[in-house]
């Protein structure tokens, strides 16, 4: 048998289609799917979710919060700044720890 007839006799098994030769032969097999099926498919509305987590609902939380803050007031800064550098700025140690437990807090989920 030459070349050109095992083409044909081999055509005639995959009705003209290529063969993906690269295939690995523990694929499964999909069954062909029953036209009740794929009209079932078809007419099902498609909708897209996004579930957040907690942690993602709290990062988004913040960030709404930070886009409300104002603009850094560079007046104040420079006053702070000037402050700390003649060692006139008293830290109140209290208040910045709760302030840091506050911030922390917010990170617990």
């Amino acid at each position: 048998m030459k070349l050109g007839e095992m083409m044909m006799n081999i055509s005639k098994f995959t009705n003209g289609n290529s063969v993906d030769t690269n295939r690995s032969r523990t694929e499964p097999v999909k069954a062909p799917e029953t036209n009740a099926e794929g009209k079932a498919r078809e007419s099902a509305p498609l909708t897209d979710q996004v579930k957040l987590s907690a942690s993602s609902k709290s990062i988004q939380q913040i960030e709404a919060e930070i886009k409300e803050m104002k603009d850094v007031d560079d007046a104040t800064v420079e006053r702070i700044r000037s402050a700390i550098d003649n060692g006139e700025y008293k830290i109140d140690y209290d208040r910045l720890a709760g302030k840091m437990l506050d911030f922390e807090d917010r990170f617990n989920f």
